[in-house]
């Protein structure tokens, strides 16, 4: 069907058409028909199209020549590719609700060159004549790029300056191509793609709701790059760790927060790209406000920079010299050098060099140098350097290093170096943890033990740590008996030697805080330091004796507690007996009792 406008009206819904049309919403121009027509008159013709499809044409008959005779014979193709074979690039069309407008290409001819030109076509599969959607469609000097719509239609708008332009053209699970581009006129140009038969699909993990994981197709590194590394442990004494529980739990914990850093961040395009494109492309210098707004355009996810600014985020394949970002850094593949980051640093791969954050740090391969953050670092891998955070650490492979955080260290084996924090694990360790609270897995020294001494009838304390190093937590008790305290709660360190044979020797100091009978809990005057020394003798590989003595300072505002005539071991006194007027002495002790110990 034709309708035919007076000019001015035609002009004015040319421009309002021009205003609103979308080059990925087209679905009037890729309704497929199938049309045979010969020597016909060019309107009959569009009549014909227009019936076969459910829409009108809208142009003016000033304009185009709608007497001239065509011929046009199409199978089941979209309304694009015949008006394409119709008009010969003459004649533009463009989408607006139920009309296809047509209007001459009025774009310069010989007579002034153009800036740039635009290439437009298809993506198709050449073994089964599919249009190919999400195809990455890019030029490597100018970073030009696109990504093939629904319909596997693409268009990109090339610069004519530069001498050789090269299209590439890549797509998953497909033989990538490179095309020279000699002329530098619009072009209808359809590019088929054969299936990469020798490589093996990849099915992208499904979330809860059926969308795609954007953690796995953000960061997905190419072939080339090596993301995991075999766990070698050179030390005899280190056990090779197994995943456990814990560290599962963490690295789940960690992996939903990167995930939803990277789909703040990163674009569709970005991540089709991503998918897509494994040839590595490089760049010296990249600036961007935002991962989607920047220098490198849409390639920025498969781009190496020596240097990147980020004013607020940025995102690329890989930083080799210096990399700041006001908010965060997000890096698919390896970082070398320094990278600064206002919040967050997210690198795929590799880390070389420093790295330092305000908020966070995550590393999800191997990082040799130094990791710092006011908050947590999280290093998937292996880490040979250092980790300083003000609440916490973890390394998820092997520490050959320090780790410092006010908090608590994570590593699955440490191999040199120490972990110093508030609390420590590790499920195996060659070294001493320093901290409040240290606990290693797998061969390190854990201690149940139930004794008496001449202060409590029942004493009961937790040894955690390695043998060379341990925290102790004490508490003992006496129930409502006579001259003596009612508990007490203490913490300490110890040390233990192995004398072989079953038999070892411990040091332990502990500081005590003591509970007298109808004391209030808000004043607690009496304090008690103990230093004691034990013989252990184990009997089996879960249970030991020990016993040994101990020294002891007390301060009391209530001297006469210690002293009485009471029943269980008795103390030596050091110098003076308590004579109910002192408020501090000393006494030498006694302890024995059972451990149960670990099993290493």
């Amino acid at each position: 069907m034709k309708i035919s406008f007076p000019s001015l009206y035609f002009v004015l819904l040319s421009l309002l058409s021009l205003a609103s049309w979308d080059c990925f919403g087209q679905e009037l121009l890729e309704k497929k028909i199938s049309i045979k027509s010969s020597n016909e008159p060019l309107d009959k013709v569009l009549d014909k199209i227009s019936d076969l499809g459910g829409f009108s044409f809208s142009y003016s008959p000033d304009v185009i020549d709608v007497k001239m005779r065509v011929s046009i014979q199409a199978t089941s193709q979209s309304v694009r590719e015949i008006l394409t074979d119709l008009f010969k690039g003459k004649v533009t069309f463009k989408e607006r609700r139920k009309y296809i407008i047509l209007q001459k290409n009025t774009r310069p001819e010989e007579n002034k060159a153009p800036e740039n030109f635009q290439l437009n076509g298809y993506i198709i599969d050449n073994q089964t004549g599919e249009k190919l959607a999400n195809a990455s469609i890019y030029e490597s000097v100018t970073l030009a790029s696109t990504v093939s719509n629904e319909y596997g239609y693409y268009r990109i708008r090339l610069p004519t300056s530069p001498l050789n332009i090269r299209l590439e053209i890549r797509k998953e699970e497909y033989i990538g191509r490179s095309i020279p581009v000699s002329s530098r006129k619009d072009t209808y140009l359809p590019i088929k793609l054969n299936p990469d038969t020798t490589r093996t699909i990849t099915i992208l993990p499904a979330t809860s709701n059926g969308k795609v994981n954007m953690l796995t197709t953000n960061l997905e590194i190419p072939k080339s790059v090596m993301l995991s590394r075999p766990m070698v442990i050179e030390d005899t004494n280190m056990i090779n760790p197994e995943p456990g529980r814990n560290y599962e739990k963490i690295k789940k914990g960690y992996q939903k927060v990167q995930s939803e850093l990277i789909t703040i961040f990163a674009t569709a395009r970005q991540a089709i790209n991503s998918r897509n494109i494994t040839d590595t492309l490089h760049r010296h210098f990249q600036a961007s406000l935002l991962p989607f707004l920047g220098t490198n355009y849409g390639l920025s996810g498969n781009l190496v920079n020596d240097v990147s600014v980020n004013f607020i985020a940025g995102y690329s394949l890989g930083v080799n010299k210096f990399e700041i970002g006001a908010v965060a850094n997000v890096v698919r593949g390896n970082v070398r050098g320094f990278q600064l980051a206002g919040i967050s640093n997210i690198v795929g791969n590799d880390v070389t060099g420093f790295q330092y954050a305000n908020v966070v740090n995550i590393t999800l391969g191997n990082l040799n140098g130094f990791q710092g953050s006011h908050f947590i670092n999280y290093t998937q891998g292996n880490l040979k350097g250092v980790q300083i955070a003000g609440v916490g650490n973890v390394t998820g492979a092997i520490l050959d290093g320090w780790q410092f955080s006010s908090g608590y260290n994570y590593a699955r084996v440490v191999k040199s170096g120490h972990q110093i924090g508030v609390i420590n694990y590790a499920d195996s360790s060659a070294t001493i943890p320093f901290g409040l609270f240290s606990y290693v897995r797998k061969n390190g020294y854990r201690r149940y033990e139930i004794a008496t001494n001449e202060l409590n009838y029942f004493n009961f304390e937790f040894k955690t740590g390695v043998s060379r190093f341990y925290n102790i937590f004490s508490l003992g008790f006496n129930g409502l008996a006579n001259n003596k305290p009612l508990l007490s709660a203490g913490y300490g360190f110890g040390s233990a030697q192995n004398l072989k044979r079953g038999w070892s020797l411990n040091g332990d100091v502990t500081a005590n805080l003591v509970l007298l009978k109808g004391q209030s809990l808000d004043k607690i005057p009496e304090c008690l330091l103990r230093i004691a020394t034990s013989i252990e003798k184990k009997l089996g590989s879960r249970f030991a004796l020990f016993a040994g003595p101990s020294i002891n300072i007390f301060t009391t505002d209530n001297p006469g507690i210690i002293g009485k005539e009471g029943k269980g071991i008795s103390p030596i006194w050091i110098k003076n007996k308590p004579d109910g007027a002192k408020k501090g002495f000393g006494w030498i002790g006694f302890q024995a009792g059972i451990r149960f110990c670990n099993k290493i």
